[in-house]
């Protein structure tokens, strides 16, 4: 086996923001474990340990159509620039409002996922600039 590969897959896992275009998602998932999705709603969907049941990350989906639409305006992105995943939350759940207040488990769920965006200080790297132009 090569030796760069096995040196690749010693590397320890570090969390991270990761837009996914081919699913036009963010995820951020803290541990490298076996894991259960479990829908929110059309844009949360939180990551949990399948051996612990416990909160293990969120994906955020339609991510592009959202950044266009509602964080590119506040944005004026350079090249090393990113955006707090906490942002991102929370700007969804100042759009929704009243949807999330009103049903007491997505409140949980997006209280949740900011939480672990904040403690973990969660950022989605470039390319943004990519999906700005």
């Amino acid at each position: 086996m090569n030796t760069q590969i096995i040196q690749d897959l010693a590397v320890e896992y570090s969390p991270a923001a990761i837009y996914l275009d081919d699913a036009d998602s963010v995820e951020y998932v803290r541990h490298d474990t076996s894991s259960v999705y479990r829908r929110v709603d059309g844009f949360l969907t939180l990551v949990f340990d399948m051996k612990t049941k416990e909160l293990n990350g969120f994906r955020l989906k339609g991510f592009r159509n959202f950044f266009l639409k509602h964080l590119k305006p506040r944005y004026q992105l350079m090249d090393d620039d990113f955006i707090p995943l906490v942002s991102v939350i929370e700007e969804a759940v100042q759009l929704m409002g009243d949807k999330i207040v009103a049903d007491p488990r997505r409140k949980d769920a997006y209280r949740q996922a900011r939480k672990m965006a904040f403690e973990g200080k969660a950022k989605i790297e470039p390319p943004l600039q990519a999906m700005a132009a």
